[in-house]
């Protein structure tokens, strides 16, 4: 067979020591057969499946946010609306926080930056630009961030013996000056990169438009930000539900309308 990547743990979870190992979520817990158990219970499928360590897998979100600009706004009157830096997925073309695995030995601020580097930054080593994306990476990931989610994520490669967990942290730059020396480009498993727009269609908590479970990461930074523009959004969230149920309750009324010359609502008489 293949050989195994040099990241990836050996067949037989028996070689591992999971005393070296630590999970946000609780103690790890290993079955008769030495293979640990999700802490979240079973999914359905046993083993490693496309994750590489038996038991928790660490990954860390870096969410860079900033104010939309007032010269991209379609109108100065818009509400004020965020944006985060977003990469488009190339495994299920969906839009992403650009994060990924933490290395072996390597401290997750270390993951932060390296990550959005080659995800969201893929501009050619040695080039002028590229010196100057590394000093703007070094303003705006130095201090560290602030930390919006540490633990388990729901994600589709979860096993009942291998899972996701991650640590999200939140780096808002109010420095509009900063934010322009942000070169954008897509990389490594990223087909491409921008800043997105967190309006209603990416903060609602059904949105399909972010991976997994990144929308709810988005929205505890957000919360951490701006509560007021979280919960603006959430309100007009809320009424285009609402209005979207009574104009489906109207179409109903209209096909299916009572005898005639009856009225349209029964008396309570």
């Amino acid at each position: 067979g293949k050989p195994r990547p040099v990241w990836a743990d050996p067949p037989d979870a028996r070689q591992v020591d999971f005393r070296t190992r630590k999970s946000f979520e609780q103690r790890i817990i290993l079955n008769m057969a030495g293979r640990p158990l999700n802490p979240r219970g079973r999914t359905g499928m046993s083993g490693r499946g496309l994750l590489g360590l038996w038991g928790p897998n660490h990954a860390a979100d870096p969410i860079v946010i900033r104010r939309k600009p007032i010269a991209d706004k379609a109108s100065p009157l818009t509400p004020l609306v965020f944006q985060m830096v977003a990469v488009r997925r190339k495994d299920v073309a969906k839009w992403a926080i650009p994060g990924g695995m933490v290395d072996a030995g390597e401290v997750v601020t270390q993951t932060l930056r390296r990550e959005f580097l080659e995800e969201a930054g893929a501009l050619p080593e040695y080039s002028l630009e590229r010196e100057d994306l590394e000093d703007t990476l070094d303003q705006i990931f130095g201090p560290g961030g602030e930390l919006v989610y540490e633990g388990y994520v729901d994600d589709p490669r979860n096993t009942d013996n291998s899972w996701m967990e991650t640590t999200a942290r939140v780096f808002f730059l109010d420095d509009e000056a900063l934010a322009r020396g942000l070169s954008l480009r897509g990389g490594s498993d990223a087909a491409a990169a921008r800043w997105l727009d967190l309006d209603a269609s990416v903060l609602e908590s059904d949105s399909q438009v972010l991976y997994a479970e990144h929308t709810k990461f988005v929205r505890l930074a957000l919360q951490k930000i701006d509560p007021e523009a979280l919960r603006a959004v959430d309100e007009e969230i809320k009424a285009a539900k609402e209005l979207a149920i009574a104009r489906s309750d109207f179409a109903k009324a209209r096909q299916h309308p009572g005898p005639a010359g009856a009225p349209a609502a029964a008396s309570a008489a």
